[in-house]
């Protein structure tokens, strides 16, 4: 069944085989793979500072932003691959992939044949073509992986009557890797799985066992990724808060979300949208079968099915309301949310719960499975051709580094985009404007570079006056500065926000650097164990019988 399922997947990634990249919304994800080679290049693990980034004044950018994806990507451009092709090839696993975490999920309560229908469902589905070949979303395509993983986990800890190591440790992975794959998916998804966990454990016959499983899942995954959401969001006081877009102009109107249509357009204020929110023929007619089924043959569920229809309906009911406009109140006062900038990204939860409305189709006599399977292929025949983009524009890596990796020799494509994307430091006053000498200063000096490894620079400089030396990089915890062999007091630069260092008329050997803070560190380390511990738990499958 998963050959069949695998073939049945492969004509959502038939595009991603053609030459080169196509126009998806999000193109930076090509240069910012390129910076993460680079970062890990300079000897960085985990990598969190880029140095080119920002006319070459460097940034913390996956200090913020999710890094698992480019670890992937940064996997398979090791052994090979173009920055181009390594970036199309997790978009392809985020299709691929998610259909055999939803089948996993799913045949926890469905024979084989619902489970391969809403596998396909999952994967053909209007918005994940959106995500992919429009939007180029590429952490949001890959967080459709964990998502089912997440709850099959959490499904396997309550079906068992001992602990788990083994499931505890998949359900920890999994957590991790959704926030190590996208920050917002995770802050919209991980409520819903302390409801689910709240009623599971209301209906468990094994309260203490379900309860801690559940303590020890949570708090290993949190560990695992620690290295990564502790520090941004400890660090994130030091950056400016700035929401590129307001949530205020991206909500969809009922009409946008129900009536067939397939754009490649932009998400734009009002309801002139070139982009699709439509949901899926086969998708509503599921969601609505599911609830007429579930009615009518009430008596039939257990107390499991019952609980994860409820929750599927509490999921499907909160996202149409956070997706219109009558939600603006909270949009406007829960911590973060404005951050999620666009209120239609709450379709991600709605595509991942729609499969699951194939559950009381099981129930149905005789002809539940062909109606499953049926609604499957019409997902198939009305979505696959927009599983493409829509150009074949062919770019190759250097479109894209010519773009975002600033060079003399092509400041003027540089200058084309906007980095907006990029919150600056708070002693920024203003974004550079220009390429910049590695030192600069508004008094006479001259300087020669000494030597470059990793993230240290030696220089002898040469201070004609008293004055300022200032270093081309954003001053951010982790830089340091040595002169002649001793810690030199950094400050905080003005308009850019880089390192300073005031510094008499003389010669001297200065060293400036970067490397993780002990703050980081310690989570460096922690989260290393608790990788290491989950991975050998996984694998070697333990468990502990219940004594209770």
């Amino acid at each position: 069944m998963l050959v069949f399922l695998l073939l049945a997947l492969l004509p959502s990634v038939f595009s991603l085989f053609h030459s080169g990249f196509y126009g998806a919304s999000d193109d930076m994800h090509v240069a910012w793979l390129y910076e993460m080679d680079r970062a890990i290049g300079s000897g960085q693990i985990p990598p969190r500072v880029v140095p080119d980034l920002s006319y070459r004044f460097g940034y913390p950018l996956f200090n913020f932003v999710f890094p698992l994806p480019f670890y992937l990507g940064e996997i398979f451009h090791t052994v090979g691959f173009n920055f181009v092709d390594s970036i199309k090839i997790v978009f392809g696993l985020s299709l691929i992939l998610s259909g055999f975490a939803m089948y996993l999920l799913l045949s926890e309560f469905l024979p084989l044949v619902f489970s391969f229908a809403g596998a396909l469902l999952y994967v053909f589905t209007p918005y994940r073509s959106t995500d992919v070949y429009v939007r180029g979303a590429l952490g949001e395509s890959l967080s459709f992986v964990f998502i089912p993983l997440i709850i099959y986990a959490l499904i396997r800890l309550f079906k068992k009557e001992e602990y788990s190591l083994k499931n505890i440790s998949l359900y920890a992975l999994s957590l991790a890797g959704l926030i190590l794959t996208h920050n917002i998916v995770s802050y919209m998804f991980f409520p819903f799985v302390v409801v689910l966990t709240v009623l599971l454990y209301l209906i468990s016959n094994k309260r203490k066992v379900f309860l801690l499983s559940g303590l020890w899942a949570n708090l290993l995954g949190l560990i695992v990724s620690g290295y990564f959401w502790f520090p941004a969001i400890v660090e994130s006081k030091l950056m400016k808060y700035d929401a590129v877009f307001n949530f205020v102009d991206h909500f969809p109107t009922i009409k946008q979300l129900i009536t067939p249509y397939f754009g490649y357009g932009a998400s734009v204020p009002g309801p002139g949208d070139g982009m699709s929110f439509f949901m899926g023929v086969a998708n509503i007619v599921i969601i609505l079968t599911g609830f007429v089924v579930a009615f009518l043959f009430r008596k039939k569920f257990s107390r499991l099915e019952k609980v994860i229809f409820g929750w599927c309906a509490l999921i499907l009911a909160v996202s149409f309301f956070m997706m219109n406009f009558r939600s603006s109140f909270l949009w406007a006062n829960l911590p973060l949310l404005p951050y999620f900038q666009f209120p239609w990204r709450f379709l991600t939860l709605v595509t991942f719960v729609s499969p699951l409305f194939i559950l009381p189709l099981k129930y149905l006599p005789k002809i539940g499975k062909y109606v499953a399977f049926g609604m499957a292929v019409l997902s198939v025949v009305l979505n696959v051709n927009y599983f493409k983009p829509h150009d074949f524009l062919e770019r190759k890596d250097n479109y894209f580094l010519e773009r975002y990796i600033p060079k003399e020799e092509s400041l003027v494509k540089y200058r084309e985009i906007m980095e907006e994307y990029l919150r600056l430091p708070k002693g920024t006053e203003k974004r550079p404007d220009r390429l910049f000498p590695e030192l600069y200063s508004t008094v006479d000096f001259t300087f020669e570079k000494v030597s470059h490894k990793g993230m240290v620079d030696n220089y002898q400089v040469i201070m004609l006056e008293n004055g300022e030396l200032n270093v081309s990089k954003y001053y951010y915890p982790g830089f340091y500065a040595k002169v002649d062999g001793q810690k030199a007091t950094i400050i905080i630069g003005k308009p850019y926000g880089q390192i300073a260092l005031k510094l008499d008329k003389g010669i001297y050997n200065l060293e400036i650097g970067y490397r993780e803070t002990n703050f980081r560190l310690f989570f460096d380390l922690l989260s290393l164990a608790g990788f290491t511990f989950a991975v050998l738990c996984l694998f070697k499958g333990h468990g502990r019988k219940n004594k209770n």
